[in-house]
């Protein structure tokens, strides 16, 4: 054993030969939540709360633990998460807290296993670049709905849905002992109240009534809510919030200051860039915030994770990393992990001066800087912040000359007796641990797990004229026939040959993409962007038949996150068919969902089907393709298939969905002008600053769960819509290397415990402990989760 271990285990033997009790365990024992002016109050003390949100649908339940225990090494006393309406109820009245990635219980069961409190944003519209905002799609057929306002048909649904999920819910609560201290109704609905008028009033007044209906033991919250609602904390959600607070405070003396999302970079859309955010500028926003009053932060996203299936917003990756904090495969972003890390050990272990004092007044130190001290002269914790993007001054603070970095804010305490105060932390000061992961990031390297020569393929044909069921005398939206169960609906209609010399087909008004076919022939592929619909124009060769028949196969790629009037949301083909030069929007049209008639996009083919035969060559159009995956060792974990060699479809394994895939190049470096500038002075704006990866794959790889693996043997299924070469198909496995620690060898921590140790023997060994600690955590040498 070695001799730190050695130390630590006689340490704790003395300790539990000593008798002396562990501390209440909370969350686990019953407890109390209230809020004040400085916090969110745990049996009445009010607490500083960094929190981060992991949402439980983009990872998967054999994720949950690791995830839970590295964001508690990473500083985090709390978790948050949305609930998402439409995994949970997919069919009215029909509810699911329990299947897989739905099983919400066992979650926050974790999180209390974990010892992190939890923050449930219920909404239950929630945004989250989420397919339909959360929204089932069987609520969009309710009479007379209007989504998020005084709708008696919305608010109905709505309220019986969070009735059922604090039903499932409720011995969480704390007075069973469980993680809850805080519920969400609703989601950012400030910024949407005002288009409904009074009636917005009306539904955000309904909301307070109704959170507080439910009679539960925690505060309700409603974030980016501007309007005032009795008896509910309004909360905050940008890049930067410590501007809001002087009014804030002047708005809301009673309630706390909660920022419920801090955003540490941006989602990513296909063919984008990829959003990145400095980590100087987020700690700098972070502590500026807290200098300024807040006492409650939660990283949107600190884990982001995977849009598995369909579940992703329109043209919205699969993966949802988000640049946070860990990655999407449970990794830590070492970088960002560290240097945040740091900071919420030095805001926790001086929470007492944030939490035990009123807000200061800000103190001048001249130019852009100034100072916010919490405490007295003689104990105080203090931020001092200057706001200059390119400079730095140099100030004088309580007897010291001090050098303050641009863009900066840095922390330090005094204690009763100190002469100086020390310096804490400096959200510029980049620790040898963190630049040492910056110049080594993560990466991934392929394994050798597809078994050679099991390749097979199946064509998809277009659809025979007697499977396509549905006929109307124009093109019907494409939600009304496949109720969003599928992404794909084929159209077809038969018209007289207009286009002996040639022209072109056009799709006014369609989306989000469109394959079109005139008889057997291919016409190509065209698509919108985000939820906008587009003019979709094809190039028709010349025709001597009499007849030509058009197919048309409409493909959403992700229903509406974010608008106005969501319930009449639409699309397919819904503007003018227009075939050289001639409207045939009126007609005879046939119509079918998937892609066929015996094999929707959620179930791939059968194993064992005939038609299944060896693959030869690449070819174009649409095919499944099915490939053996070997057996990966056990120790092989943080998994992802390698699709670079594939061009557009969908992807599964063993019966799960992992998602679309879509193979595009993000704009070179340089024609793209955020991929050029990046500097952590100045404020941050993800379509303007700071992208990554210019000229690469948007996204090449798609995380396999290492939990979705069967045990023997397992297959992945395969749809490529337009073409590619699956010989090249891979199986990778992400890695972040872990940067060295400072020091090795025998140092003064070990000399710190040595005395610890000795300590114990004189039954001071909570004290000494806690000294250690206290010590380590101001220098950022606290222990990782394989390091206790």
């Amino acid at each position: 054993m070695k001799p730190l271990k050695l130390l630590f285990f006689l340490g704790a033997l003395i300790l539990a030969a000593s008798g002396l009790k562990a501390s209440r365990k909370v969350p686990g024992e019953p407890y109390t939540v209230g809020y004040s002016n400085r916090g969110l109050l745990i049996d009445d003390v009010p607490r500083v709360l960094t929190t981060g949100a992991i949402h439980y649908p983009r990872s998967t339940p054999a994720m949950w633990d690791s995830l839970m225990k590295k964001a508690k090494a990473g500083g985090l006393n709390a978790i948050d998460t949305y609930v998402f309406w439409n995994l949970h109820e997919p069919r009215k009245g029909h509810y699911d807290f329990a299947t897989d990635r739905a099983n919400l219980p066992l979650f926050l069961q974790l999180a209390q296993d974990n010892g992190l409190f939890v923050v449930l944003r219920i909404g239950p519209y929630v945004c989250a670049e989420w397919n339909y905002g959360g929204f089932p799609q069987w609520l969009r057929h309710e009479p007379e709905v209007v989504f998020r306002s005084y709708s008696e048909s919305f608010m109905v649904n709505m309220k019986r849905f969070i009735g059922e999920v604090i039903r499932v819910t409720r011995k969480y609560m704390p007075e069973h002992g469980g993680p809850i201290i805080a519920l969400q109704i609703e989601n950012e609905y400030g910024d949407h109240q005002w288009w409904f008028g009074k009636d917005g009033n009306r539904y955000a007044d309904w909301c307070g009534a109704t959170a507080s209906s439910f009679n539960v033991t925690v505060p309700w919250i409603m974030c980016r809510q501007y309007y005032p609602v009795a008896g509910v904390i309004p909360t905050q959600n940008d890049f930067y919030c410590d501007q809001y607070l002087e009014e804030y405070h002047e708005k809301y003396p009673e309630f706390p200051d909660m920022w419920t999302e801090m955003w540490p970079a941006w989602f990513q859309r296909w063919g984008e860039a990829a959003p990145h955010r400095p980590i100087e500028d987020i700690s700098y926003a972070v502590a500026k915030w807290f200098a300024y009053g807040g006492t409650y932060v939660s990283y949107y996203m600190y884990q982001g994770g995977t849009n598995f299936g369909r579940t992703s917003g329109p043209f919205i990756q699969t993966s949802y990393d988000y640049d946070g904090f860990l990655d999407e495969y449970g990794l830590e972003n070492w970088p960002k992990y560290l240097h945040l890390r740091d900071l919420h050990q030095v805001l926790l272990e001086n929470a007492h001066f944030i939490t035990g004092n009123p807000v200061p007044k800000p103190q001048s130190l001249g130019r852009q800087a100034r100072a916010f001290v919490y405490g007295s002269r003689s104990e105080y914790l203090a931020f001092l912040i200057n706001t200059a993007e390119r400079s730095n001054v140099t100030v004088e603070f309580d007897g010291l000359d001090l050098e303050l970095h641009r863009w900066s804010v840095t922390l330090l305490r005094k204690r009763q007796g100190d002469l100086y105060p020390e310096t804490l932390y400096n959200t510029a000061t980049l620790s040898s641990m963190v630049r040492q992961a910056i110049e080594h990031p993560a990466g991934f390297r392929t394994l050798d797990a597809i078994t050679p020569g099991s390749i097979r393929e199946l064509g998809v044909s277009l659809p025979k004229s007697a499977d396509m069921s549905v006929h109307a005398t124009r093109p019907l939206e494409q939600m009304s026939v496949t109720d969003d169960r599928t992404d794909y609906l084929w159209y077809r209609t038969t018209v007289p040959n207009y286009c002996a010399k040639g022209g072109q087909l056009v799709l006014k008004d369609a989306g989000d993409v469109a394959y079109a076919f005139i008889g057997d022939q291919a016409l190509g592929m065209r698509h919108g962007r985000q939820d906008q619909s587009a003019m979709f124009t094809f190039t028709v060769p010349k025709n001597g038949n009499d007849s030509v028949t058009v197919t048309v196969l409409s493909q959403t790629m992700g229903m509406a996150h974010n608008q106005q009037k969501m319930e009449l949301y639409s699309r397919g083909l819904l503007g003018s068919v227009t075939l050289c030069g001639r409207d045939i929007t009126e007609g005879k049209w046939k119509m079918m969902p998937g892609l066929s008639k015996d094999s929707g996009d959620s179930d791939p083919p059968s194993l064992d089907s005939a038609a299944w035969s060896p693959y030869s060559k690449p070819q174009a159009g649409l095919r499944w393709y099915k490939l053996k995956v070997d057996k990966v060792p056990d120790q092989e974990d943080h998994l992802a298939v390698d699709l670079s060699s594939m061009t557009k479809g969908q992807l599964w394994i063993d019966g799960h969905h992992l998602g679309r895939y879509w193979i595009r190049q993000a704009p070179s470096l340089k024609d793209y002008v955020p991929c050029q500038k990046c500097d952590y002075g100045g404020w941050f704006w993800p379509d303007s600053t700071c992208r990554k990866k210019c000229g690469e794959i948007s996204q090449r790889y798609y995380h396999l769960p290492r939990s979705y693996l069967s045990g023997s043997e397992s297959y992945l299924y395969v749809l490529e819509e337009i073409g590619g070469k699956p010989e090249n198909i891979a199986i990778a496995q992400r890695f972040s290397p872990r940067p060295l620690p400072p020091q090795a060898g025998w140092g003064w921590r070990h000399v710190l415990l040595l005395v610890c140790a000795a300590a114990a023997l004189l039954g001071l060994g909570t004290a000494a402990r806690l000294l250690y600690d206290q010590y380590a955590a101001r220098r950022g040498y606290l222990r990782l989760e394989d390091e206790q």
